[in-house]
């Protein structure tokens, strides 16, 4: 019976008809008429010398958007890694980076990621609490802790070293770049190439049967969970490179983006379908048109109302997609 579920689980996530080729290239496709609209309004933005640019904004979001692929694709989401990176930012510019150094402080970061995503898969996985209620309120928490940990007058500069993994370059690329494009890839290889990724589609397809066919579904969903939290404080400390300073509200507009970047890329809300290279191009589509309105002046007003039709278009693509 296990055998059986990961079977069609695979199936699903691969999109195996035609069809479904195309609803998978969707994304890539807008991207491309992104790109030549960039070309006829503003040449400038599509200069080859610009994408290392694009790409290295597009990386916090990229890095948060892989972790709450992975938990679409198992039906949970988190809302608490806008609380995750913000805390990361006043943690990096805070004292304690000079206490403990450029390692100690990324190190404490981490720990904090840890601490946070398995506290939200216990409660989801255990608890049995909606991932909206519980990531939710690890949301508040985050950013009631934030406020009492600055007393709401955040200071400091963020160290040198987590500066440069924002805005150091090699081989032409930026560091961030690098990162995130790894970590999609490690990422993108488990879900495809692992047990847990073959276990995670299951469990999206059918948390029911999972259970029955003796997959760890508690266990699965943590580890979820934890990677979101890991994902989201790596973009976190790329984020306060790029800011430089400690800010409260840093990465709030980060949390329904990354969400918006997994839908578009063909990750549905109901779990079982969807994958890393989907996300990667949905990323780069928001941060593309994103730099294309503003560069037309359309401002942040017109940014947000055309990412939220391309988000209503994707819905409406993969609802259909399921009716195959």
């Amino acid at each position: 019976m296990t055998q059986s579920v990961q079977a069609d689980a695979a199936g699903r996530a691969g999109f195996a008809t035609g069809g479904d080729l195309l609803r998978r290239m969707a994304v890539w496709i807008a991207l491309a008429l992104t790109l030549a609209a960039m070309v006829a309004i503003r040449p400038s933005l599509a200069a080859p010398e610009q994408w290392p640019i694009l790409l290295r904004q597009a990386a916090p979001l990229g890095l948060l958007a892989i972790g709450q692929t992975v938990l679409l694709i198992g039906r949970g989401f988190d809302l608490s890694v806008g609380g995750v990176v913000g805390f990361v930012n006043v943690l990096a510019a805070s004292s304690l980076a000079q206490d403990y150094g450029v390692a100690g402080i990324i190190v404490l970061c981490l720990l904090f990621g840890l601490v946070v995503g398995l506290a939200n898969g216990v409660m989801v996985a255990i608890g049995r609490i909606s991932p909206l209620v519980a990531t939710l309120g690890t949301g508040f928490i985050l950013t009631g802790a934030m406020l009492i940990f600055t007393g709401g007058a955040p200071s400091g500069q963020i160290p040198d070293g987590i500066r440069i993994l924002s805005r150091g370059w090699f081989l032409g690329m930026p560091y961030a770049v690098y990162i995130w494009l790894i970590a999609a890839l490690v990422v993108g290889i488990a879900l495809k190439q692992t047990w847990f990724g073959r276990h995670l589609y299951a469990m999206g397809s059918s948390p029911d049967a999972s259970i029955y066919s003796g997959i760890r579904v508690s266990a699965l969903q943590i580890g979820s969970y934890v990677l979101s939290s890991v994902c989201a404080v790596i973009g976190g400390l790329l984020l306060a490179g790029f800011v430089g300073i400690g800010t409260l509200g840093v990465g709030q507009d980060l949390v329904l983006n990354s969400l918006a970047a997994a839908v578009i890329g063909g990750t549905l809300l109901r779990g079982g379908v969807g994958g890393i290279s989907g996300t990667v191009g949905g990323v780069i589509l928001l941060t593309a048109l994103s730099a294309l309105l503003t560069g037309a002046g359309a401002g942040a007003a017109g940014s947000l109302a055309t990412q939220g039709l391309v988000l209503l278009g994707a819905a409406i693509l993969f609802r259909e997609a399921r009716r195959v």
